[in-house]
């Protein structure tokens, strides 16, 4: 099973089973009361009987002074266990007291309580089996839906890549020969479709890091220069120095892509975005509008508005844990959003 489908899963299955544990619990309760209920009335019947023999029960009786205050209808506590209190036919006078040991009720008692939790027991068995099934059951029209769009996520992923490389190669071949601001749009937005796609391609397939010298400061510089031509209203400051660590490059790339573009997406207008790197670190923060939520920007497809498709920050966040970069992030919504990644200090320069 996959996150998604155990998430799905283990909430079907605890919101089923807690209802009809509630409902069984409730339904054992008035049970046992009843039971127990029934279960002195029966003691309280054979206390009956044995006032009129005195013989075949385990029963003390006393003869006391009539008291009218008495229930001779219910089994009663007493010092000495539990009694029954009965009128004496002959006289008005004195009344019967007939007693059942506090040991001898117990036992009883425990065999009704042992009798009830088998029964609960078994019950509860049962609803963890009609749990499990309903959970399994629920799940199969989700995890069906879910199979159809990985498939179709997949051809998608697999049918975009065509289009997009013969675009970019047919553009700066045509380039060499005429080239034109025009056409110089049109290979920036390949490159960015490009950039979803490899982004797409990350969460369906995941990837091996391949690890090798990534030099921070020429990578902040390459990676900005796209959006700088994209985004010409933004001002882009830098303040880089020389800095090698050693990492896997593609997966770096995409990190800078993702968040670089979201400082120009989601930025004011003639706002800046600036990129530092000092040591181990690399900051990139901008004057946007912020984020209002910082917990859950990394949760897959959350977004606070209409653009975006809520997947750039959840693919950060996945290649800082596999790569061991520390990522945090700083939002309001008047100095806009600075987000730190902290490289670990294997084979820096």
């Amino acid at each position: 099973m996959k996150k998604y489908e155990k998430e799905a899963f283990f909430k079907t299955f605890g919101i089923f089973f807690a209802t009809l544990m509630l409902l069984t619990t409730l339904v054992a309760s008035f049970y046992y009361s009843e039971q127990k209920h029934i279960m002195e009335e029966q003691i309280f019947s054979k206390m009956k009987s044995f006032t009129y023999d005195f013989q075949n029960y385990t029963f003390e009786v006393d003869v006391i002074p009539y008291d009218n205050t008495v229930d001779e209808l219910n089994l009663q506590p007493c010092d000495r266990g539990m009694c029954g209190y009965f009128a004496i036919p002959s006289t008005k006078n004195s009344m019967f007291k007939v007693i059942i040991s506090d040991k001898e009720y117990k036992t009883q008692l425990h065999l009704l309580i042992n009798k009830v939790l088998l029964i609960y027991s078994a019950l509860l068995c049962a609803i963890i089996a009609f749990s499990l099934f309903y959970s399994f059951y629920a799940l199969y029209p989700l995890r069906h839906a879910l199979y159809l769009l990985e498939s179709f996520f997949k051809d998608m992923i697999h049918d975009l890549n065509t289009p997009i490389t013969s675009i970019l190669l047919n553009t700066k071949s045509i380039a060499k020969t005429a080239p034109s601001e025009a056409l110089e749009r049109i290979e920036l937005a390949a490159k960015t479709i490009a950039s979803l796609y490899r982004n797409l391609e990350i969460l369906h397939q995941g990837f091996i890091p391949k690890k090798g010298d990534v030099d921070l400061e020429k990578l902040l510089h390459v990676r900005a220069k796209l959006y700088q031509k994209l985004y010409p209203k933004l001002t882009f400051i830098f303040e880089t120095e020389p800095c090698i660590i050693h990492s896997d490059p593609d997966s770096i790339a995409r990190i800078f892509d993702n968040l670089i573009s979201n400082a120009c997406k989601y930025n004011r207008k003639n706002g800046s975005v600036k990129l530092s790197n000092k040591e181990n670190s690399v900051n990139i923060s901008d004057t946007g509008i912020g984020i209002k939520n910082c917990r859950l920007v990394y949760d897959r497809y959350y977004k606070e508005n209409e653009k975006g498709l809520g997947l750039g920050l959840n693919i950060v966040k996945k290649l800082c844990d596999i790569l061991a970069i520390k990522i945090s992030l700083e939002s309001n919504a008047e100095t806009g959003t600075s987000i730190t990644l902290l490289f670990s200090k294997e084979k820096m320069a």
